[in-house]
C-alpha cells in the first residue's frame, strides 16, 4: 500500500515538471498575416489597361513663363524612359519621354496588370490601369531625393506616394556583413536570424504599421506583399552568393543544403509565395531570384521536347530513361518541392516561374513552331491559377501574331529609325557588328576584350565592328587605349542613346545587333556566316 501512495505521490509531483517540458519542446508558432487579404482581389483589377504618366519641371520663378531653349530640350528628350516590365511572360517594353517646349510631358503607357513600373533615371512609380501618375521635377532644388516627387490618382497614386517611406523603413537590404564569405554554416545562421526578423515584421503588420493607417484595403494589401518580398529576395540574393562561392566544393552537398535553407518558406508559403496578390506587387527581380534559387527543381534538365507525332527514336529514348516528357518533368517538379520543401503543387509562385521559363526559352525553337505549341501545351498542365491562364494564352497569341503569322506593317520612321541610319550610313555594304556599351558595365568591357581576335582576323574583310556607347570619349580613352581595342568608336548622347534604347527595345547591356551586307537585322546568325552569304 505504502509503495502505491509513493507512486501516485511521485506521479502528480513529476507530472506538471513533465508537462512543462513537453510545452518547452513545442516549436514556437509561426506568425501568419491577419486580415489578409483585406480587399476583394476581382477579375476586373486584374486586367490591363492605359496608364497616363504626365509631368512638368518646377522652373524658377524668375523664369516662368519663358519658353525652355530648343538645345535644352535636345538634351531632355531620350535622356527619360519609362520601363514596363511583364514578369510573368518575360516581356518589357521601353517609351522614350518626349518633353514639350514649356518642360512638361503626357504619354499613355499599356500595362497588362497593376504593377510597378520604373520612370528613368526618376524612380518607381505605382501603375495601375486607369490612373494617372504625376512626375514632378523641381529644378530649384540641389538633390535627386528633394526635386523628384511623385503623386497621381486612384490606386496608382495612392502606391506611389506610399513606395519611398515603405521601401526606406521595412525594405532595404544590408549587403555590408558578406555573410555569404564566410561559410555555409554562418549563411545558414544568417537565415535564421532574417527569417526570425521576418515573423516579427508579420507581427509588427498584424498590429498595424503607422505608414498604412487610413489607406485602401488593396493598397494595404499591395504594400505588405511588397514587404515580404523584398525580405523573401533578399535571402534568396544571399544564397545566391554563397552557393556561386559554394561550388568551388565538389564534395558538398547541395541538395542538402537547398532543402535545410529553404525550409522555412512553406510554413509561410500563404503569403511569401502561394499569394496571388505578388502579380500585382511583385516585380521581375522578385520572381527572378526565386525563380533559380528557391525554385531551382523548376529549371529544365534532361527533357525532350516531343514531336506531334510518334517517333521510335524518341520513344527509345524515354524507355532507357535517358530523358523524360516534358509534361512529365513539369510535373515532377512540381511534387519535388512538395515533397522537398512541402510547397503546394498550386503554389502561385511556382506556376509564374514555369511560365517564365516558358516564354524565356521559346527562342532556343526558332522557327519550329509545333514544337514551341507543345511545349506551350506541356506547361500548361500544371498552371491552374484562372489570371495566370489567361495572361499565358494571351501572350502565346500575340507571339504567334509576331512571329509564325508574321503580319508586316507599314510603320511611320521614329527618331531612333533616324540616328541608328546615321550611324550606320558611312558603313554601308559591309556586315556590321553593332555593340551597345558603357564603361561601368563590367561584362560589356570583358566582351570587347574576347572580341580582339575576332576584330584582328577579320579587319580585311568587308564587316565592321562598331561600339556604340553614350559615354565621352575622354572617360572611355584610357581603357580602349591600353587594352587595344579596335573597331568603330561611336559616342552618342545619353538623349540619343534613349532613343536607341525604344527601337531595339533594350535595358540590359552588353546589347549587340548584326546587320547583313544589304543593311538588313539579323538574328541567329553568326557574323562568319553573314560573311560567307
Amino acid at each position: 500500500m505504502k509503495k502505491l501512495l509513493l507512486i501516485i505521490l511521485m506521479a502528480v509531483l513529476f507530472a506538471p515538471v513533465s508537462l512543462e517540458a513537453k510545452k518547452k519542446e513545442k516549436k514556437a508558432e509561426v506568425p501568419q498575416l491577419q486580415n489578409y487579404p483585406s480587399a476583394t482581389l476581382n477579375e476586373y483589377r486584374l486586367h490591363g489597361g492605359n496608364v497616363v504618366v504626365q509631368g512638368a519641371f518646377i522652373i524658377p520663378e524668375e523664369a516662368k513663363g519663358e519658353k525652355i531653349p530648343q538645345e535644352v530640350l535636345d538634351q531632355l528628350n531620350g535622356r527619360f524612359t519609362v520601363i514596363m516590365r511583364d514578369y510573368i511572360v518575360r516581356k518589357e517594353k521601353t517609351s522614350v519621354i518626349e518633353f514639350k517646349n514649356d518642360g512638361t510631358f503626357s504619354m499613355n503607357v499599356y500595362v497588362p496588370y497593376p504593377m510597378q513600373m520604373l520612370v528613368y533615371p526618376m524612380g518607381t512609380v505605382y501603375a495601375c490601369p486607369g490612373d494617372t501618375i504625376n512626375v514632378t521635377i523641381d529644378t530649384t532644388k540641389r538633390t535627386k531625393e528633394e526635386a523628384i516627387k511623385f503623386d497621381g490618382t486612384g490606386l496608382g497614386g495612392e502606391v506611389t506616394r506610399l513606395w519611398k517611406q515603405i521601401d526606406e523603413k521595412y525594405c532595404k537590404s544590408d549587403w555590408s556583413n558578406k555573410v555569404y564569405e564566410k561559410g555555409p554554416d554562418s549563411l545558414m545562421m544568417w537565415k535564421d536570424e532574417q527569417v526570425a526578423q521576418l515573423d516579427e515584421l508579420v507581427r509588427q503588420m498584424n498590429n498595424g504599421l503607422p505608414e498604412l493607417a487610413g489607406c485602401s484595403p488593396l493598397a494595404s494589401d499591395i504594400m505588405r506583399t511588397h514587404i515580404v518580398a523584398m525580405r523573401l529576395q533578399h535571402i534568396n540574393d544571399y544564397y545566391m552568393r554563397g552557393e556561386d562561392l559554394l561550388r568551388k566544393d565538389s564534395t558538398f552537398n547541395f541538395e542538402a543544403y537547398w532543402q535545410q535553407y529553404f525550409s522555412f518558406v512553406g510554413p509561410r508559403a500563404k503569403y511569401l509565395t502561394d499569394n496571388p496578390l505578388l502579380m500585382i506587387a511583385g516585380d521581375e527581380f522578385f520572381f527572378n531570384r526565386i525563380e533559380f534559387q528557391q525554385f531551382r527543381p523548376l529549371q529544365r534538365r534532361v527533357m525532350v521536347f516531343m514531336p506531334f507525332d510518334y517517333d521510335p527514336k524518341i520513344a527509345e529514348m524515354i524507355a532507357q530513361e535517358k530523358q523524360v516528357y516534358s509534361r512529365e518533368f513539369n510535373r515532377s517538379a512540381m511534387n519535388e518541392l512538395h515533397d522537398k520543401l512541402h510547397i503546394s503543387p498550386t503554389d502561385f509562385s511556382a506556376q509564374v516561374c514555369k511560365l517564365r521559363d516558358f516564354f524565356s526559352t521559346i527562342k532556343w525553337h526558332k522557327d519550329e513552331h509545333d514544337t514551341i505549341a507543345d511545349d506551350f501545351a506541356a506547361t500548361m498542365t500544371v498552371i491552374t491559377h484562372p489570371e495566370l491562364i489567361r495572361r499565358a494564352v494571351l501572350a502565346y497569341r500575340d507571339f504567334i501574331k509576331e512571329n509564325e503569322i508574321k503580319v508586316v506593317e507599314d510603320k511611320p520612321l521614329t527618331k531612333g529609325d533616324s540616328i541608328f541610319q546615321r550611324i550606320i550610313e558611312p558603313y554601308k555594304g559591309n556586315v556590321l557588328f553593332v555593340d551597345f556599351w558603357e564603361m561601368s558595365c563590367g561584362p560589356c568591357r570583358a566582351g570587347m576584350l574576347s572580341m580582339r581576335d575576332e576584330v584582328e582576323a577579320n579587319k580585311d574583310k568587308p564587316v565592321k565592328y562598331l561600339y556604340v556607347t553614350d559615354d565621352t570619349p575622354e572617360h572611355c580613352k584610357s581603357f580602349l587605349e591600353l587594352n587595344n581595342i579596335q573597331g568603330e568608336h561611336i559616342h552618342i548622347t545619353r538623349a540619343e542613346w534613349g532613343y536607341l534604347q525604344e527601337k531595339f527595345q533594350f535595358t540590359a547591356i552588353p546589347f549587340v545587333v548584326l546587320l547583313d551586307k544589304n543593311g538588313k537585322l539579323r538574328k541567329d546568325v553568326t557574323v562568319e556566316e553573314l560573311l560567307n552569304e
